[in-house]
């Protein structure tokens, strides 16, 4: 990294000059062995390793709980799917945006249902169920049927019944090795705590890299970032050049 600094020198004349350092601690280190005394350091930073290192541990742990809540493609005969991957809803905005809000009542969700829609999407932020016990019955009562595709059904909303079946089959599996539904609710929700947390971390490093990285530099890492998200199916992060 280059950096530009500014000194005093013992003829008390303003003088400044150019270094090249590892980083600004590395920067300052090299002038005090010089006997130089900067009072203004200027140049772009290196991004902070042990912040990307904590996001690495983090997706890490998201990684190991993606291990057993791994929802891969199994399609059936019906067109529905017993592993479809969980990802964002795509298509019109405003469907999405209804669906989201009075729980996705067009696809005929019964409460059960609507309690799994709330988790099919990752990285969206849902608060616990007040009354966890009644969350957890009524998400057994909707064990016992299949969600099937209707003529002429808007993508949106085939999008969502699809995810919420393959929650269902995921549960049905779940308690056939011995779990119960209260504790797979607790994993949905630690699962959906941990891609808000990864996801915000994300943003966070893209939003103060903009004060230390070129434009192209900036464009990457933004690029790889996005990359990493679209992977494990979490929203994408706004250009940080808009």
């Amino acid at each position: 990294m280059k950096y530009h600094y500014f000194y005093q020198s013992r003829e008390n004349k303003s003088c400044d000059d150019w270094i090249d350092a590892r980083d600004r601690g590395d920067a300052y280190a090299q002038l005090r062995r010089r006997g130089i005394k900067p009072y203004k350091l200027l140049g772009r930073d290196p991004l902070p390793w042990k912040r990307w290192t904590a996001i690495a541990v983090l997706g890490a742990a998201l990684a190991g709980t993606y291990a057993w809540l791994a929802l891969r493609p199994a399609p059936r005969a019906d067109g529905l799917a017993d592993g479809f991957v969980r990802h964002q809803i795509y298509g019109d905005p405003a469907i999405i945006e209804s669906g989201s809000a009075n729980g996705w009542a067009a696809c005929g969700f019964d409460g059960g249902e609507r309690v799994l829609s709330l988790y099919a999407q990752p990285g969206k932020e849902v608060r616990p169920p007040k009354d966890k016990a009644a969350a957890a019955a009524s998400v057994d009562g909707c064990l016992g049927r299949r969600l099937e595709p209707q003529d002429g059904e808007l993508t949106e909303y085939r999008q969502m019944k699809l995810m919420v079946e393959s929650m269902k089959a995921e549960l049905r599996r779940y308690k056939a090795a011995g779990g119960t539904t209260p504790l797979y609710l607790d994993r949905l929700q630690a699962r959906q705590s941990q891609e808000v947390a990864y996801y915000r971390a994300a943003a966070q490093e893209v939003a103060e890299a903009r004060l230390r990285l070129s434009d192209e530099a900036l464009s990457a890492l933004w690029a790889a970032k996005n990359a990493e998200l679209r992977a494990i199916g979490l929203p994408m992060l706004k250009d940080p050049a808009e």
